[in-house]
């Protein structure tokens, strides 16, 4: 399967944990996304449940006659007591086990990543299962978050999810996928295309 992740245009909240939070899109955020991507040739369209996912699925969408699903397992990580808010208000200590040991660290009242892959990795498993017609049907697009980009391509790829930091997701960046899954069931791929704004 081919799989195209995109994270949805820009809310203009750059170094904020929006997880929950769910910002509106900046005004003509759509206009160089669209320019950049408008005319992918897309099977299937899905999106995270936040606005500006949504939003952002649906500008890429308009004129087509492919439906936009809607799942909630491709939301970005709840960040809990931290969501919302800019990395300079997070003890930087705290802030920096997030990023250097994802594994370790759970914020406060928030999504631990083993919970966050788990329910990316099914995801990734579901759209396998579904997946009838293969590549010959074009590229699957989920329109998500930073997060979600990253630990899919961890997940498929088996890179390091710390060593994804390294990768910059901007608004608007889109990873394509080749993703198929081994007789033990577990995931494998390769990273296709890494597209930036």
């Amino acid at each position: 399967m081919i799989l195209d992740l995109m994270r949805h245009a820009s809310t203009g909240r750059q170094g904020h944990l929006d997880g929950r939070t769910d910002p509106p899109l900046l005004d003509g955020a759509m206009d160089a996304l669209l320019r950049r991507h408008g005319g992918g040739q897309w099977s299937r369209a899905i999106a995270s449940p936040r606005r500006r996912a949504l939003d952002t699925a649906t500008a890429l969408l308009a004129g087509r006659e492919l439906f936009c699903e809607i799942h909630p397992d491709w939301a970005e990580l709840d960040f809990g007591d931290w969501d919302g808010r800019h990395y300079d208000e997070i003890p930087a200590e705290l802030l920096a086990g997030l990023y250097d040991a994802p594994h370790a660290v759970v914020p406060p009242n928030g999504e631990s990543w083993q919970q966050f892959q788990a329910r990316i990795e099914a995801q990734l498993q579901r759209l396998l299962d579904e997946d009838d017609d293969g590549d010959e049907a074009g590229p699957v697009l989920v329109v998500s978050h930073a997060g979600v980009l990253r630990l899919a391509v961890s997940r498929v790829c088996g890179m390091p999810l710390a060593a994804l930091w390294a990768m910059r997701i901007d608004y608007g960046t889109r990873v394509r996928l080749r993703v198929e899954r081994g007789d033990d069931g577990q995931l494998w791929g390769e990273l296709l295309e890494l597209c930036q704004p």
